[in-house]
């Protein structure tokens, strides 16, 4: 997982969402494949406060596959909760992004997790990263609310 100070740092990227109920079980916890889902919506966040629609990435003949995925879960996230989910990115290898991600309810630390892309074209052969998006690494983000 990335640097605590890294997600504290003007590269760190704020996304909010609310457990809804359809992701909980019947205790009100969130299941664990709810976690998935919102890591994408915080990537494709992530792109889109530097200015990069993922859609466009797609239409231009850019994939972006999840290869490599890990969740640590702390603490349960229930429905109607709050989540805050910080994300920072760094580039692993020249044909892959890696999207480290903090889940956190006011404060308190509920899930860590690392998702690694790979550019792929539309036949899933591997391709370079365009300079252009290897570039929003190190571009921050449109201002955010969180913190």
């Amino acid at each position: 997982m990335a640097d605590d100070a890294a997600f504290g740092g003007p590269a760190a990227h704020c996304h909010r969402l609310r457990v809804r109920y359809a992701e909980t079980d019947q205790m009100g916890v969130a299941h664990h494949a709810a976690y998935v889902v919102w890591l994408e919506e915080a990537r494709i966040a992530w792109l889109a406060a530097r200015g990069q629609s993922y859609r466009e990435l797609e239409a231009g003949g850019l994939l972006l596959p999840v290869v490599e995925l890990s969740i640590a879960y702390r603490r349960p996230a229930r429905f109607d909760d709050a989540l805050t989910l910080l994300t920072v990115a760094s580039q692993p290898g020249p044909t892959r992004l890696a999207f480290a991600t903090r889940i956190e309810r006011d404060g308190v630390l509920l899930a860590e997790a690392r998702v690694t892309v790979a550019a792929v074209d539309r036949h899933g052969r591997p391709q370079r990263l365009p300079a252009a998006l290897a570039a929003l690494l190190s571009q921050p983000p449109s201002p955010a609310e969180c913190r």
